[in-house]
């Protein structure tokens, strides 16, 4: 699932490429993609409306929309945002040729022409790209067709993803529910420590709640507690003032490099223009079992909390802190 890192590079990727681009219509190939309201109404509202500003929460991207309109988009586990430049044709012919299959994977794309009309070098080379990939499904959900001809695409190949339409007086219904920002200014090592009050929880489990902490994930709770050496078993409260600023810090330095490195790209997830993240790369202990750890050479262990595959070194979060904190035994 695109967690805060994610969201945020291809927020400011469609900050770059979209501000002030307006929609001419809006087209819906998986009904239940539309969270609110229905596809019908959803298409009828947003054509016409301009992107005037584009935003994150949580793992939330927001398009403020022309006449007080509020578009969010949760991408869950594999929705991406797509754009094509002009020049792409719609096809929909798989619609009545192959119902089950048109179910599946929805519309394809196709350039007719196989040229670039595009003058920037990045958008050309990735033009071309797609010309190379244009039978390949895109799983597109929504299509919303752009007045300056692009298009841009929600794709989702499980269609666990959800699009609303929100009228602007209604933000904070649309919000409800996230927690603290971890990248905002009030994400402090006082508020983090107020929040593990009390908590008995394994820290790992605390810091997936969106309620308390909002875009945390399971990769990042991972990589952040790795770096500020603190056990995934830990139980929150127990936590003294100097871990808590050390995992406050953790936390806010693998989410920036994350960003830094376009996301984490491992299965799904893809920028707006189709490229994978190099994050992977920079894992310290997330899906790396068995291998050393890059500090001290520790094999990388795997346990399950909260239902969440979870990744530390053993050496470098050492389960004696579990213990003397009064946490669970590891299991062996």
């Amino acid at each position: 699932m695109p967690e805060l890192p994610e969201v945020e590079y291809t927020a400011r990727q469609v900050r770059a490429a979209l501000l002030g681009a307006s929609i001419s219509e809006a087209q819906v190939f998986w009904e239940r993609s539309i969270a609110r309201p229905d596809s019908a109404a959803f298409c009828q509202e947003i054509a016409g409306r301009r992107i005037e500003g584009v935003r994150r929460r949580g793992k939330l991207l927001l398009l403020d929309l022309s006449g007080d309109y509020l578009l969010t988009i949760h991408r869950r586990m594999t929705g991406n945002l797509l754009v094509l430049p002009p020049g792409w044709r719609l096809d929909s012919r798989l619609q009545h040729q192959d119902r089950a299959a048109w179910e599946r994977m929805g519309p394809t794309f196709v350039n007719d022409r196989y040229q670039c009309c595009c003058h920037e070098k990045r958008q050309k080379e990735y033009e071309e790209t797609l010309c190379l990939q244009h039978d390949q499904p895109f799983y597109c959900r929504v299509c919303f067709t752009l007045a300056d001809g692009r298009r841009l695409l929600y794709n989702d190949l499980r269609k666990f993803g959800k699009l609303a339409l929100w009228p602007r007086a209604q933000e904070s219904q649309a919000l409800a529910g996230l927690g603290l920002e971890p990248l905002a200014p009030d994400f402090t090592s006082e508020r983090l420590g107020w929040l593990l009050q009390g908590r008995r929880q394994p820290i790992k489990q605390v810091l997936l709640a969106q309620e308390l902490i909002a875009g945390l994930g399971n990769i990042y709770a991972d990589e952040a507690l790795f770096m500020a050496a603190i056990h995934p078993l830990r139980r929150a409260e127990t936590l003294s003032s100097e871990e808590v600023a050390a995992l406050r810090q953790a936390i806010v330095t693998v989410l920036l490099r994350g960003i830094e490195h376009g996301g984490t790209s491992f299965n799904d997830y893809r920028g707006l223009w189709g490229e994978a993240g190099s994050n992977y790369a920079h894992m310290q202990v997330y899906q790396r079992t068995g291998q050393p750890c890059r500090r001290c050479g520790a094999p990388i262990q795997r346990i399950t909390v909260a239902q969440r595959s979870t990744h530390f070194c053993p050496r470098c979060q050492p389960a004696s802190s579990v213990a003397s904190a009064g946490g669970r035994k590891l299991p062996h």
